[in-house]
């Protein structure tokens, strides 16, 4: 008769430790029980042999030794940070099993992998598909082009003509984000996109989400913009919206949002 109050009192304490994981990991600070590698075998043991290593960095952040991996001029796949020792070891090689014969160097190492494309084909909801409203077999729009890896190709990401269109990616999992990079059409009419805003949050409502980066515009056909989250961001959900009404051509001041390729860059929690 005690099991019904038992469990909600023991799903409830479980709530309450994940919520606090959570809160604590994202910022970086995670202790030492708290894992982030890719390998599970991982386990606080951290190998010997230099040619793990790219190099080894003392009196360092976390956030410096992730922009540290990022900017290595060798391959950096992840790295090890010590909030203790404040140490950033950037690795060219990933760690398996075989290092747990290696030494200790610290008790609160902690491995993250280098930042990864998170939308590559994750899920995708727009303000509306040009598809919806032209009937033309010889055009291809769908919402899923805008995160299937291709940068040029027929197929694109269209809305049709409004005031503000917008795209979310869903990310499926709690992620720091990074930059996030657009890929301008390359046929045509690359000067649409202007007033861009992107915004992340663990709800994809707009007015519930935090602002990543802005870009003014306009841009040019064929154009890479690479819009920095500063300070890095987190959730689920990245949403790009076009804020103001289109000045560019004669549309009834409405706008259309037409891309070939989003990347979002970061790491998952």
């Amino acid at each position: 008769m005690k099991i019904p109050a038992v469990l909600p009192y023991t799903a409830l304490w479980t709530v309450i430790v994940l919520t606090t994981v959570f809160w604590n990991c994202i910022d970086g600070s995670c202790n030492v029980k708290v894992r982030y590698e890719r390998d599970a075998a991982f386990d606080g043991v951290v190998p010997t042999p230099a040619w793990y290593y790219i190099n080894s960095i003392p009196n360092l952040s976390f956030a410096s030794c992730t922009l540290a991996c990022f900017q290595s001029v060798s391959v950096c796949i992840g790295y090890l940070f010590s909030s203790q020792l404040l140490s950033c070891k950037l690795l060219r090689t990933f760690l398996t099993h075989i290092d747990e014969n290696g030494s200790y160097v610290g008790g609160n190492w902690e491995y993250r992998s280098r930042s990864e494309n998170l939308s590559l084909n994750k899920s995708v909801t727009a303000s509306s598909n040009f598809m919806d409203h032209f009937l033309d077999h010889y055009l291809d729009f769908k919402w899923s082009y805008l995160v299937d890896g291709i940068t040029n190709a027929h197929g694109k990401f269209a809305t049709w003509y409004e005031p503000y269109p917008w795209a979310t990616i869903d990310l499926a999992r709690y992620s720091i984000i990074k930059n996030v990079i657009i890929f301008n059409r390359v046929d045509d009419h690359g000067d649409w996109i202007h007033n861009l805003e992107i915004r992340v949050g663990n709800s994809s409502v707009w007015t519930e989400m935090t602002t990543c980066g802005t870009y003014p515009g306009p841009s040019e056909t064929g154009d890479i913009i690479v819009v920095d989250c500063r300070p890095s961001r987190y959730g689920r959900y990245v949403t790009l919206k076009i804020v103001k009404l289109n000045y560019i051509t004669d549309d009834s001041n409405n706008n259309v949002l037409v891309l070939e390729e989003v990347v979002v860059n970061g790491l998952y929690v």
